[in-house]
């Protein structure tokens, strides 16, 4: 079921007709409605949950048109993981956005260690970091950076 059916709002309803349906919905399979019947309460909380994403995806407009594009692919939940982010809307290289969530703390990691001149530390970051967000042209250019200050011989400045 999809996050609008799962509300029961059509896929054009506004903000305030999803957080209708919300309630609505929250009304009827509430974990807390079904305290007495442990039977139930498991399968509650599971349905609670999906609608609670639900909510939370078709409330913010970038996620829901980022769902809306995988609902067309067949995808009935939305998957961030499918989202790449390979530069920064604005174009601004090094911007925190221009990398995946995984990469963002070894990236941080290695521009610590590039501060510190401590290069060997800063390209195993940067592997790290390529791991968890593989392609990105960006980590892939600072990786080749680092590998060549590397390779310059001892006492080079950059």
């Amino acid at each position: 079921m999809d996050y609008y059916s799962l509300l029961g709002v059509t896929s054009d309803a506004t903000v305030d007709a999803i957080k209708a349906g919300f309630r609505a919905f929250a009304r009827r399979f509430h974990p807390d409605r079904f305290a007495g019947q442990p039977e139930h309460v498991a399968e509650a909380s599971s349905v609670y949950r999906r609608a609670t994403e639900a909510y939370r995806v078709l409330t913010n407009s970038e996620q829901r048109r980022l769902y809306d594009e995988q609902r067309s692919q067949g995808r009935l939940r939305y998957d961030p993981s499918l989202v790449r982010r390979s530069v920064r809307p604005s174009g601004i290289p090094g911007h925190p956005e221009s990398y995946s969530a995984r990469a963002r703390p070894f990236v941080a990691q290695a521009e610590q260690a590039l501060k510190a001149k401590n290069y060997k530390q800063a390209k195993l970051n940067l592997q790290i970091a390529l791991q968890h967000d593989a392609g990105n042209e960006l980590l892939t250019r600072k990786l080749g950076e680092v590998t060549s200050l590397l390779a310059a011989p001892s006492g080079a400045e950059p």
